[in-house]
């Protein structure tokens, strides 16, 4: 069966007449969005206070049993809302979750920009917030505004995207990313298939079928080969290597993940080590303690350098965390970071500035500062407020230049 392009409008053309009359979609670029006329609000609000008094009274932390009770009221509220909105006014439905929350409630809603035929409202428990998540999902069956749930460990910041799969038995593809509450919460995805007749919704990959996405960071779907199926794409940040240790603000190691979708749902395809200044630099150093130089020497502008290095003790495996990264630049991205090395010459800090060389981050010098680091401002005192470091020269070992160092950020 061909696959349908999404530039020859309706993207549900490709179905039988009667899918195209439960669904009714199309295109969001087809459909005119109109002025929003919510329903009375009385009854909302005598819904929402219901609500609000089951939530107090729920035991636990799940969403089934009697809990549900709270959880079912709001996803009632969110049907009726979805509905005033009319099929062309789903690309609005981000106006529900601000309704409900003016009532005292928690929730988001979700929607694809791309294909808006479909509305995810995340409900949560306003007072327990250790307590599961309700997600409903709604879409139209002719006049009928369905409305299926789900239940989500985190429920914060969801994110859906829908996409056409080509399997006649399950022809939409529903994913849905969210995450723990606090920032180091794990991000889950939950993978959901339509079944042909566009009747429900069936979960093909729950959380703990699916990538293990645990640590701090962030994930997207995203559409790597233009095929029209996204790939989830997720940026974690890793442990560091065992000679190394940062400041609280300080970039660290990320892992970029890489997931395909097959029939099962979505697989590991590839993995890799975020190429950074500072992922640069770890690597470096391993080098040098494996004793590896010639590859060292390709990561350096100026491979007669990689004696300095040597001399200084920078590859040695005398102690872990040797290295403490304590400032960098003022960039999100900073392009030189300052290091402390507990060598075996004695603690000395170093300047190190990387820049681009054919497409990879390379070393392209060092230097010592002039100016005393104070103590304590770095991952030791990382709570406590103090002045930024003021700029200062700092000379190169190698060329004896002074040059003059930018302000450096306080972690």
């Amino acid at each position: 069966m061909a696959r349908p392009s999404p530039r020859r409008g309706n993207r549900l053309g490709w179905l039988a007449p009667a899918l195209v009359l439960i669904l009714g979609a199309s295109p969001a670029h087809s459909q005119t969005v109109k002025p929003w006329l919510p329903p009375s609000a009385d009854s909302l609000q005598q819904w929402a206070s219901d609500a609000k008094v089951a939530f107090r009274e729920n035991k636990g932390d799940s969403v089934g049993g009697p809990n549900f009770r709270a959880y079912n009221l709001v996803g009632n509220m969110g049907r009726r809302l979805v509905r005033s909105l009319g099929r062309t006014g789903l690309p609005q439905a981000h106006a529900v979750s601000v309704m409900l929350d003016s009532l005292g409630l928690d929730t988001d809603v979700a929607i694809d920009p791309q294909f808006p035929d479909f509305v995810l409202l995340m409900v949560r428990n306003p007072y327990r917030l250790t307590a599961r998540s309700l997600g409903f999902l709604y879409w139209y069956q002719e006049n009928d505004l369905r409305m299926q749930g789900a239940m989500f460990f985190g429920g914060m910041r969801p994110l859906m995207r829908v996409w056409w799969t080509g399997y006649t038995d399950q022809p939409y593809s529903l994913g849905v990313l969210d995450y723990e509450r606090g920032t180091a919460g794990r991000i889950r995805l939950t993978l959901f298939r339509m079944d042909a007749r566009g009747l429900a919704w069936y979960i093909v990959q729950t959380p703990d079928q699916g990538p293990d996405l645990t640590g701090v960071g962030n994930a997207a779907f995203v559409d790597i080969n233009a095929d029209d199926r996204p790939e989830l794409v997720a940026w974690i940040k890793g442990e560091n290597d065992s000679l190394f240790e940062t400041c609280l603000d300080c970039p660290g190691l990320i892992h970029e993940q890489t997931y395909t979708e097959s029939r099962p749902g979505f697989d590991l395809t590839d993995v890799r080590l975020l190429p950074t200044p500072f992922s640069t630099f770890t690597f470096f150093i391993r080098l040098l303690a494996d004793n590896n130089r010639t590859a060292a020497a390709r990561l350096l502008a100026d491979p007669s350098k990689l004696s300095e290095a040597i001399a200084d003790g920078w590859g040695s495996r005398r102690r872990a965390k040797a290295w403490k990264l304590e400032y960098t630049e003022e960039e999100r991205w900073p392009t030189w970071l300052e290091f402390l090395h507990h060598g075996p010459n004695g603690d000395k800090h170093y300047v190190v500035h990387f820049g681009l060389k054919e497409g990879r981050w390379i070393i392209r010098d060092w230097v010592i500062p002039h100016r005393p680091v104070p103590h304590g401002r770095g991952i030791d005192s990382a709570t406590v407020g103090v002045p930024k470091v003021p700029p200062g020269k700092t000379t190169s070992k190698s060329t004896g230049k002074s040059t003059t160092t930018p302000a450096k950020k306080t972690p």
